[in-house]
């Protein structure tokens, strides 16, 4: 019997946002908060906004409003008009989220470096291709 790429990747998916959950659930944040606010600890130099969290994301706009909305409402986020168009808002850490940067910092970090311990370079490499391949595919650039 052939295996199903698209139930195994749905499992693997769930592990690993399980794992996420976990670890995010003891700082009150889900894994998607934890990953916003890594993403944006790491552009700290440029002005990100809403957008910038949908493309990063594959989200939706509305899934992102809510998403921030959510993350304004248990102070992790604000936002700001822009210093260089002032039509834009924005998203910019707190304070609170700010205290929690280096701990998710650490613990993607962690994880990443798990997973290469566990594979090959070239196991790596090719996982990397499928991936990005699969991402396009689903969008519809394939």
């Amino acid at each position: 019997m052939k295996e199903n790429f698209g139930i195994l990747l749905k499992i693997a998916c769930i592990q690993m946002v399980k794992r996420f959950d976990a670890f995010a659930h003891e700082y009150g944040l889900t894994s998607t908060q934890m990953s916003v606010i890594d993403f944006l600890s790491r552009r700290q130099e440029l002005e990100t906004f809403q957008k910038d969290i949908e493309e990063e994301f594959y989200i939706q706009k509305s899934t992102a409003s809510v998403l921030l909305k959510r993350m304004e409402n248990h102070n992790l986020i604000t936002r700001s008009t822009s210093l260089k168009d002032s039509r834009k808002k924005q998203v910019l850490l707190t304070d609170d989220a700010k205290k929690l940067q280096k701990v998710i910092s650490q613990y993607m970090d962690t994880t990443q470096q798990n997973f290469e311990n566990n594979f090959s370079k070239e196991e790596i490499k090719l996982l990397n291709r499928v991936m990005h391949k699969l991402i396009k595919f689903e969008k519809g650039n394939l």
